[in-house]
């Protein structure tokens, strides 16, 4: 029998996708009007990733890194950026993701439905408390049990660590939690590395990187209370 479930918060929870698109839009209508979104997108997309590890590893702080990501965005497009732009750039940014932060669809109900059966942990590779924040504007806080970011353990997913981890915090053996995300590298062959079974959230319906045993998917977080049965099943 399932005594907790492991979520990912990032695009499984949360949706950090609409809200990082939205500001970007944002900042492309302000900043950068004359350039195809697509490739400031792309650009966008490449840098977020690089400097998201500096900031994991402790090498940069998250506001210096989100300045250095535009500065890096807007000189792949052929624009040197001095620091007051740089700062007017950043910041809206960080002002129009926070306005367009949510949680995904359902994302509540289905935590409220498990919740009277598991222990929900979140197993998160970012800052905690980033993370805590997000959860508090969802209004997910009061449904989840343990929050374990990477910053604060000093192991990031796929690392089986973290999830090793997030089951001795929680209690709980491997055998007896499942692991839900939508990363198929970090959340379910990290998850299976640990020993934990995995599901896929899956809901743009990609191709499979693998045929991996013993991994279900899901495409939706609703209804709530079928998800939840398909989640402990």
């Amino acid at each position: 029998m399932r005594r907790a479930v492991l979520f990912d918060l990032d695009d499984t929870l949360f949706d950090h996708r609409r809200s990082a698109r939205a500001a970007l839009q944002e900042v492309h209508r302000v900043h950068a009007p004359g350039f195809d979104f697509g490739s400031f997108e792309r650009h966008h997309a490449t840098y977020l990733e690089e400097m998201h590890l500096e900031v994991l590893a402790g090498r940069i702080g998250l506001d210096d890194a989100r300045r250095e990501r535009f500065r890096k965005v807007f000189g792949a497009l052929g624009v040197s950026l001095g620091a007051a732009e740089t700062d007017a750039v950043a910041s809206a940014y960080r002002a129009g993701y926070m306005t367009a932060r949510r949680p995904l669809d359902g994302a509540a109900d289905l935590l409220a439905n498990l919740k009277r059966r598991v222990r929900i942990v979140i197993v998160t590779n970012n800052l905690l408390e980033e993370q805590q924040d997000k959860l508090a504007w969802c209004g997910l806080t009061p449904l989840v049990d343990l929050l374990i970011a990477s910053e604060d353990v000093g192991v990031s997913k796929p690392d089986p660590g973290i999830f090793a981890i997030a089951l001795e915090r929680a209690g709980v053996r491997a055998a007896d939690a499942v692991m839900v995300g939508d990363s198929w590298a970090n959340d379910v062959a990290g998850a299976q590395a640990a020993g934990v079974d995995a599901i896929w959230f899956n809901p743009d319906r990609k191709t499979r990187p693998d045929e991996r045993a013993g991994v279900r998917e899901i495409h939706s977080l609703v209804p709530a209370g079928e998800i939840a049965a398909a989640i402990l099943a």
